[in-house]
């Protein structure tokens, strides 16, 4: 078959494939760095010809024109899967409306299933690289869960990057031609990057040096030579990076939900090479990519690397599986029982309202995978900043309507830039104790008696003197 061919006879303008678009449809415009931008500035357009129409995203990099278009929602239905800094605006005048729940591993299984249940996705538009010589296009940058979604859509429309890289993976990372009903070139907008990272805060610079440090009773440090890692990108992880370098560690692997610049550099330098991994060794695992151009030069064609569906990389069974597992997630706030939110402020926001400020992501499914590692090795560390406009982060009890994220069960260590404690298999009294060594010393005080107020320590119980053991760093 003469795949140019067909490539031509499908291949029609932006304008086109946005008009494609009919009342009371249900479409996806992708996520990350694999946004179909382009149909977002020519679906604006049709605003005003346009009824009931459900679009759907996820890690949403841009505050997109139909939301410009149609600042009350009345023509364009928008949710999101995980909300980011461009449309939290958005999240703060309509609540968590605008978000839909889930663990990411569940994603792909969620879209296959639900439009069986509920209803069809009548058209996906999927951005993808250029089409090799076998008619293949790449996901590229995010395999995540597009290929479910492109297996359930009504019609696909595939959005062409020039300059998106063409990524290896281990399944789910293409689509044949012949699985696509039309095609559209996007020569007006590049692939979303990040053209610098900025300087991390003393906060996170505490943080790192405090993750680094610590050490459980056995002497064991919570990331080893040979550790499998999981870290995303930002000024504490890059400060992680930065340590891990000046630290001489030796034979790291990379498992994670989404590769950066930090991760490269530790790559560059010979730190990870994943030589001890017991799944898809030799090579680093991730399911979306964001970071600077050269991270993309980078992944290109490179057999160093592997894209997997979120339901591999982010299954805690396939991550239990990876030797000495080490995973670094960010809170925004927690309590003294150890409850963590992640995700969501409750009615003490600004509004008054129930304020969505992200999502759930992976952060669930990597403290799973390290709680059920195989080896019995497996960390993951939840980090926060313990102050934020001149409030401790570290809560008596969660506010109400703030979201658990992770439940005080699963919650293994909490890192803050006073210290390190590890919770699991405390008390509820020895959690309380744990993260109050953990907070602002302003606020120490204020918690202890909060804590014997609603009943978390016994009437006119004192807090005895010293660090304990679960406590494993901390600074004053």
């Amino acid at each position: 078959m003469n795949y140019q061919q067909e490539y031509e006879k499908k291949l029609i303008s932006p304008e086109e494939a946005a008009g494609l678009v009919e009342n009371g449809m249900n479409i996806q415009l992708g996520g990350a760095a694999n946004t179909a931008l382009i149909i977002d500035k020519y679906l604006a357009m049709r605003k005003d010809e346009l009824e009931n129409v459900k679009v759907g995203t996820f890690i949403d990099l841009a505050n997109y024109e139909i939301l410009k278009a149609d600042p009350s929602g009345e023509v364009f239905e928008w949710w999101s899967g995980f909300l980011y800094r461009p449309v939290r605006s958005r999240s703060k005048e309509f609540g968590p409306c605008v978000f839909r729940p889930n663990l990411y591993h569940d994603v792909p299984r969620i879209v296959r299933e639900y439009v069986n249940l509920y209803e069809p996705i009548d058209i996906a538009y999927i951005v993808t690289t250029s089409m090799d010589k076998h008619g293949y296009f790449n996901f590229g940058l995010t395999c995540s869960h597009i290929k479910a979604i492109t297996e359930v859509a009504e019609k696909v429309v595939v959005v062409v990057k020039e300059n998106m890289p063409w990524i290896n993976g281990g399944y789910d990372e293409c689509i044949h031609i012949s699985e696509v009903d039309y095609i559209v070139e996007d020569r007006e907008l590049p692939v979303p990057f990040i053209p610098f990272t900025p300087p991390p805060s003393r906060e996170d610079e505490m943080i790192a040096e405090n993750i680094i440090n610590a050490e459980l009773k056995n002497g064991r440090k919570l990331i080893q030579n040979g550790s499998t890692i999981q870290v995303g990108i930002g000024g504490l992880p890059d400060t992680v990076v930065k340590l891990l370098k000046e630290c001489g560690y030796r034979n790291l692997g990379v498992h994670t939900e989404m590769i950066g610049d930090g991760t490269l550099e530790l790559i560059e330098e010979g730190i990870v090479t994943n030589s001890e991994k017991r799944l898809d060794r030799g090579k680093s695992v991730f399911t979306f990519a964001l970071g600077s151009l050269k991270l993309y030069d980078y992944l290109d064609k490179n057999p160093e690397v592997a894209t997997y569906p979120v339901d591999y990389t982010n299954d805690p069974f396939i991550i239990a599986q990876q030797p000495k597992m080490f995973s670094l997630n960010q809170a925004a706030e927690a309590d003294l029982m150890g409850q963590i939110n992640s995700e969501q402020m409750g009615l003490i926001s600004p509004t008054g309202k129930l304020y969505q400020v992200s999502g759930t992501g992976g952060q669930l499914d990597f403290v799973m995978g390290c709680l059920f590692s195989r080896d019995r090795q497996g960390i993951s560390v939840l980090a926060m900043y313990s102050t934020h406009n001149g409030t401790s982060r570290i809560k008596p009890i969660l506010p109400a309507g703030a979201a658990i994220t992770v439940p005080r069960s699963m919650v293994q260590v909490v890192a803050t830039e006073w210290g390190v404690a590890y919770l699991r298999g405390l008390t509820v009294k020895d959690r309380a104790i744990a993260m109050i060594h953990l907070a602002h010393p302003d606020y120490r005080d204020w918690l202890a008696n909060e804590a014997e107020k609603i009943g978390i320590f016994p009437p006119n119980y004192t807090i005895p003197a010293g660090k304990p053991d679960y406590v494993l760093y901390k600074r004053d």
